[in-house]
């Protein structure tokens, strides 16, 4: 039976700073748990089935993940947008009217994947299996986890349109466990056969689980065979393609980056830079998951609304700054005991690339709040034009920085490109929908940004001394946290509350 009549509420309704902290420290800690976890599985993968079965579950997960993205159009982003939209100012028959053709295209693009597995799976089982035509029956089995995908995120976009922030955490969780005792067993028990079973299963789990919590809000309906139905769904996948090739653009990008580092160099050097960019990307998404979960549907919501929408977006980018740069100060204060924790001692070499590539996800924590106003204003072609001409600059300034000055270099490249990325949507979200930093929000970030440039100067360019690393270090994250927290207390009413318990007690 649907719920909709008790979705809002308090919770789902309030857009307060405290309500940003609250849930961008959530998923915050939600993506800390997930990267534990992953550390522990990819550990006791690699114990059980080595290096070649390591490379099987990779080359399995980007046929999946080829399939998922070729066939779901865009839907889940814009799914979100539109179930935002209708739930601030839409009916309750309207919102469910909607579910239902979202869930009729998401099945149909569910059918898509099996299809293009079943056109492609010979092609792909030749160039992923050592010229062997004849593993394409597994390869369609990997149509299977595709599916799963597919459904999975279209009822996560539902999720999130209807503000269902906590359960969209709880899921995240519960999926992080599920993969870590869905996969090692099947590891264990059935060795390099278990790991298309384990795929599986983690497919099967993420439908499962996402229909938990998001059929007793709306049953499950779908017109798979209705024309109206495929008419409303029409503007989804309009909105949708751009994105879609806007995601192509950027798996082009990756690959040129193999090429050029390949082109000099062996898969040593690939595996170190990949090393790096993962220890990047992974600390970025301990904001930047709240950014798709929580922030978007918000924004989606006021994109109407010149003066909240500014308010929105000024908030997210205080949460995530103040949040990211002191955990940012410490990696860099510690990152040759990160690089040796997380993976080997040979992958001390990426220190330079990490240590310099570190402003890349404090940038990008500037950049990303203002890029998803484009999205959720649904301007997805000029999402597309900006991508894509930051593809092209990303990989003209890699190619030449990691030539001229190798890892090095690469981490240089990273950072410039995101300092790229912060001016170009500046400029744009500026003119076009008249945003404006807020004087206290650029005053924080530029001070945030002035302790991270210190604890690299200090902490790598100089070449200091262990006690003047550290002295430097430590003095970089005091200020950092303390302009955090003043920050803190000058925003958030519950800050603002404890410091006045605080006096009447003192």
């Amino acid at each position: 039976m649907d719920n909709l009549k008790n979705l809002h509420n308090r919770e789902t309704s309030d857009t307060s700073y405290d309500h940003v902290l609250k849930y961008t420290s959530i998923f915050g800690g939600v993506q800390g748990l997930k990267m534990l976890i992953s550390m522990v599985r990819v550990k006791l993968t690699a114990y059980i089935l080595g290096g070649w079965g390591m490379g099987l579950i990779t080359a399995y997960n980007t046929v999946s993940e080829f399939l998922s993205k070729a066939s779901n159009m865009g839907i889940p982003l814009n799914a979100t947008r539109q179930t935002s939209a209708l739930f601030e100012n839409g009916t309750e028959e309207q919102i469910a009217h909607q579910v239902m053709v979202i869930r009729t295209w998401v099945l149909w693009s569910a059918i898509l994947s099996v299809l293009i597995c079943l056109f492609f799976s010979p092609i792909i089982s030749y160039f992923f299996f050592e010229h062997d035509w004849h593993r394409w029956p597994v390869v369609m089995l990997t149509s299977l986890v595709a599916v799963s995908n597919i459904i999975a995120e279209g009822e996560c976009a539902i999720l999130k349109g209807l503000r269902q922030v906590r359960k969209v955490a709880v899921i995240e969780t519960i999926l992080a466990l599920g993969t870590l005792l869905c996969t090692i067993p099947l590891y264990y028990i059935f060795g390099i056969r278990g790991v298309i079973l384990g795929l599986i299963a983690c497919g099967f789990l993420a439908a499962i689980v996402h229909f938990f919590f998001s059929l007793p809000l709306v049953s499950y309906k779908v017109q798979p065979l209705s024309y109206r139905t495929f008419l409303e769904g029409l503007p989804l996948i309009k909105v949708g393609i751009p994105y879609v090739l806007a995601g192509v653009a950027n798996s082009c990008l990756q690959m040129v980056i193999v090429a050029i580092i390949l082109a000099h160099h062996t898969q040593a050097e690939l595996g170190h830079y990949n090393a790096g960019w993962a220890l990047m990307f992974g600390y970025a998404g301990l904001v930047f998951l709240a950014l798709e979960s929580d922030y978007f549907p918000r924004l989606s919501s006021v994109s109407n609304d010149k003066l909240r929408m500014n308010e929105t977006i000024n908030q997210q980018i205080d949460v995530c700054a103040l949040i990211l740069t002191p955990l940012l100060i410490l990696l860099v204060v510690f990152m040759p005991f990160v690089l040796e924790l997380l993976f080997e001692r040979e992958f001390l070499v990426v220190e330079g690339m990490a240590t310099l590539a570190v402003f890349y996800p404090f940038l990008r924590c500037l950049a990303l709040p203002m890029g998803y106003s484009v999205l959720a204003k649904g301007h997805s072609i000029v999402f597309l034009v900006l991508e894509v001409c930051y593809d092209v600059f990303f990989g003209l300034l890699i190619w030449w920085c990691y030539n001229a000055f190798g890892l090095v270099g690469a981490g240089m490249a990273l950072s410039v490109g995101a300092l790229y990325d912060v001016v170009i949507y500046f400029l744009y979200c500026h003119f076009r929908y008249g945003f404006v930093f807020r004087r206290s929000t650029l005053l924080f970030c530029i001070g945030q940004f002035i302790c991270l440039l210190v604890a690299v100067e200090y902490c790598y360019l100089v070449s200091p001394s262990v006690e003047e690393k550290y002295t430097a270090g430590v003095i970089a994250f005091v200020v950092a946290s303390i302009l955090s927290l003043w920050q803190l207390v000058h925003r958030s009413d519950c800050a603002k509350c404890l410091m006045r318990k605080l006096k009447r007690r003192g």
